[in-house]
């Protein structure tokens, strides 16, 4: 799943969305966390089916995957991995595993339970076949030297994307495999603003969204530069937005939540390659709040989380605003973030240090 970092930041916002920074963003990381764990109280009726479980990280946490109901790997911004076999049962079910060093890990996508590849700061994809066999069950391959990933998706187990913040490409279809076993190519366009999120449902499809609020797609995301179509989707004249979080549950629907000056719609669309007039504005969901968290499970679950204390649902995502509803969950306000669900009885979305878990979203 993608960190994002959102633009707009609302500080002490109360009640009411798998990422991907780029080219000339402010990094900021999340907040220290208090100094024991705190599990959320009874829900009340505002947040009837969301529990917060607040860990000891002392990073903040930016990203979430869980391929099955027994595995939850997250990843903070001091290189490491907090990783459950019990993503329900509390602080305790959580263990924190340095596998970066001290690298922002950014990103997290895990297409099996047995293949986990996360994405860092310094341009490295860290790849573990056994998430769950420590420290030295994961392997660090420096991919795009230098530079920022922001986002991973892996469509199957032998097919790796990941964009990076100065507008690359990175892919393999062997992500098990050395440096050489990655292509990097740019795919953002002449003035690229530089990836933050990327989602690929299949090998047939994968969107990712930059700074610029420009949407770049392709049908063979291991076909090269040319492989790769822009699409100027949210920068508007006088305003700018950045696409914070693209999701796509299928090669039939997809959602990109956009942030900045220029507003915070979420776009949809049913055919993502069909070009601008393929995708749909919606505005108003959240109370406009920016989504630092997105994720579709398919076309009638998706989870979303605010920069804020609020957890956002619907089972009809291209319905308009008023069929998303916000549930207040308490967590703390946080800068980055994600959200995932390993199926409809399981969602977790992290931010900060707290993970929010739902066994009925």
């Amino acid at each position: 799943m993608n960190r994002r970092t959102p633009l707009l930041v609302l500080a002490g916002v109360v009640a009411v969305g798998c990422g991907s920074t780029s080219g000339g963003a402010t990094r900021t990381p999340a907040p220290k966390s208090s100094s024991s764990p705190r599990s959320s109280p009874t829900p009340t009726a505002s947040a009837p089916v969301w529990t917060v479980t607040t860990l000891t990280d002392a990073n903040g946490l930016t990203a979430v995957a869980c391929p099955i109901a027994g595995l939850c790997v997250a990843v903070d911004n001091g290189g490491n991995a907090l990783i459950s076999t019990n993503p329900t049962g509390g602080a305790s079910a959580w263990t924190t595993v340095d596998i970066d060093s001290t690298n922002s890990l950014n990103a997290v996508a895990c297409p099996s339970a047995t293949l986990c590849v996360a994405v860092d700061d310094s341009g490295q994809v860290i790849v573990s076949t056994n998430p769950t066999g420590g420290a030295s069950a994961w392997k660090a391959t420096d991919v795009d030297s230098n530079y920022v990933f922001e986002a991973v998706s892996c469509p199957t187990a032998s097919l790796c994307i990941a964009a990076d913040e100065e507008g690359n490409i990175a892919s393999s279809a062997n992500p098990t495999g050395p440096a050489s076993a990655w292509k990097v190519v740019a795919a953002d366009g002449a003035n690229p603003g530089g990836f933050q999120t990327l989602s690929c449902p299949a090998p047939s499809l994968c969107v990712a969204g930059d700074l610029n609020g420009n949407l770049v797609t392709t049908t063979n995301p291991i076909g090269g530069a040319s492989a790769w179509t822009l699409l100027a989707l949210d920068s508007p004249a006088g305003g700018s937005n950045e696409i914070g979080v693209v999701t796509c549950p299928t090669t039939t629907l997809c959602l990109a939540s956009a942030s900045g000056s220029a507003g915070k719609p979420i776009y949809t669309s049913t055919n993502p390659t069909g070009g601008l007039a393929a995708w749909t504005p919606m505005i108003g969901v959240d109370s406009g709040a920016p989504l630092d968290g997105l994720w579709c499970q398919s076309s009638t679950l998706c989870v979303a989380e605010d920069v804020a204390s609020d957890v956002v649902t619907t089972s009809d995502p291209t319905g308009g605003a008023s069929a998303w509803t916000t549930f207040v969950v308490g967590t703390s306000n946080h800068l980055t973030g994600g959200a995932t669900c390993a199926s409809a009885s399981l969602c977790v979305a992290v931010g900060d240090q707290d993970v929010v878990t739902s066994t009925d979203p």
